[in-house]
């Protein structure tokens, strides 16, 4: 019996011995390599490699949207009126405001009006940094049958462009330039309206879903790398008679 004892002390210390060989190897190739951290990717099937051990922070949406965790260097946030991102950077929100009492909000956030009749809203873009940050530019594209008013509502600081086509029924292009060295708060409010087509009537002229917005996308720099926040698409359900 008590040479049984001893050949399964002698096992599990020749097996330790393995383990702590094999442990110091990896490490030790670790150390050469250096430290890198991945994160996995569900949508590619792969393992993407990230800047440090936590480049993460919490994406929130408002209505049919989709929330969670994701890596900082590219968001996608599908959202319908309220988007919301929160990163050791900075702060990052959009919202759409109904302006006209005719405007409904259904329970998924999707918004419904009644078509040929004259919508308005207003969509109100953050951005807040503790840090400064550097080329911050904000994009967004409104759809033919909407408006948007030039000069902005509001804009506390930076430029905004506008730019348009193709066509009579054109889309709407706006590019808001705040630049290098940004930290703070930044506000933009546009008015956001239905226009008349070509023909003179209101938009929306026929029933069916639309786009109010395919989503705003912020680019910015941080220590020459370049990142980008998108979010998701705003819905419009319009109703009622051809």
């Amino acid at each position: 019996m008590a040479l049984t004892v001893v050949s399964k002390k002698k096992l599990v210390g020749r097996w330790a011995m393995r383990f702590n060989t094999k442990f110091l190897l990896v490490f030790f190739m670790f150390l050469m390599l250096g430290m890198s951290f991945y994160r996995y990717n569900p949508d590619t099937g792969q393992w993407e490699k990230l800047d440090g051990l936590n480049p993460y922070g919490s994406a929130e949406g408002l209505g049919d949207s989709v929330s969670g965790y994701c890596n900082k260097s590219i968001w996608e946030i599908n959202v319908s009126t309220k988007a919301k991102v929160e990163i050791p950077e900075f702060n990052f929100s959009k919202i759409a405001v109904p302006v006209t009492s005719n405007i409904e909000i259904l329970p998924d956030g999707t918004f419904r009006v009644p078509t040929h009749q004259y919508a308005e809203w207003k969509i109100i873009i953050k951005i807040s940094s503790n840090n400064p940050i550097d080329n911050v530019v904000v994009k967004d594209t409104f759809e033919p049958q909407l408006g948007v008013q030039d000069p902005p509502l509001y804009v506390s600081q930076g430029t905004v462009n506008y730019t348009y086509g193709p066509g009579q029924m054109y889309h709407t292009y706006i590019t808001w330039i705040i630049g290098n060295n940004f930290s703070g708060e930044a506000e933009l409010i546009l008015k956001v309206y239905t226009k008349l087509n070509p023909g003179g009537k209101q938009e929306f002229t026929s029933p069916g879903t639309y786009y109010l917005n395919k989503g705003a996308t912020l680019n910015y720099t941080i220590g020459g790398t370049g990142y980008s926040i998108t979010t998701g698409e705003i819905l419009v359900i319009a109703y009622g008679e051809k």
